[in-house]
């Protein structure tokens, strides 16, 4: 099996959206280091992509080997880990103000969910991105980006605290289902839509970590617990301040 799972989705979407923005009719490269530097501005960790690939005639975008690094003082390299993603986007909203994505498919993604004496990486990267969407940009407005269907499906979890002496526990991730991301707002931004996507995959991984036979310490598993009534509270914050 694989190992890591997820974020933003939009960080991948944001990313990816970012960079066909801009160049969605150029070569893959150009697409590959747009995502990468903003990918990195939005989670404040290092951003990778493998291939990018977008055809302009079928509004099919494609994404290999995305990766978001876990944020300074975690063991594990990667947080995420993306093999393959691919967007339906709409052609014809490219050139407009709000950007519309017909489907969204994120296939066996890989989280690598790391806790540690009183924290966890994946509250940490929420608490960079919630930064990253309170800071204004100087770049003016942003895209604004609607997500008709969205789904993560065949995800893993691996969970890793220093009780287990480095090892990890492998959990299945539940599937996750989304529709009309941002319709009701007339759109999000990348960062907006990052967040949107971030949080119900945290709950899914949490949800995840809680279910394994993981002997676990008292101290880890009220980490766990924290984590779940954080995101829940977060999450209920954000639909509404959205309306969606």
């Amino acid at each position: 099996m694989k190992k890591g799972i997820t974020i933003a989705m939009a960080i991948v979407l944001a990313l990816f959206i970012a960079g066909i923005i801009v160049v969605y009719s150029s070569i893959g490269s150009v697409i590959s280091e747009t995502i990468a530097s903003k990918g990195s501005e939005i989670t404040q960790t290092k951003v990778t992509l493998g291939e990018a690939d977008y055809s302009a005639n079928t509004g099919l975008a494609t994404l290999i080997h995305m990766q978001i690094e876990n944020p300074a003082g975690f063991k594990s390299k990667n947080a995420f880990t993306f093999d393959r993603i691919e967007l339906w986007i709409d052609p014809e909203t490219l050139n407009t103000d709000v950007i519309n994505i017909k489907a969204m498919t994120l296939v066996a993604p890989e989280v690598v969910y790391e806790i540690s004496d009183k924290s966890d990486n994946l509250r940490t990267l929420k608490r960079y991105i919630e930064n990253s969407v309170v800071k204004k940009s100087l770049h003016g407005p942003a895209k604004k980006i609607i997500i008709e269907n969205f789904q993560m499906k065949n995800g893993v979890v691996f969970v890793q605290t220093d009780g287990l002496n480095g090892t990890k526990k492998t959990a299945k991730l539940a599937d996750l289902t989304l529709s009309n991301l941002g319709s009701a707002s007339g759109g999000l931004t990348p960062k907006e839509l990052s967040l949107r996507l971030f949080l119900p995959i945290l709950r899914e991984t949490t949800i995840a970590a809680l279910n394994t036979d993981l002997s676990l310490s008292d101290q880890a598993r009220n980490i766990l617990n924290g984590a779940m009534d954080e995101t829940e509270g977060a999450l209920r914050l954000l639909k509404n301040l959205l309306n969606n």
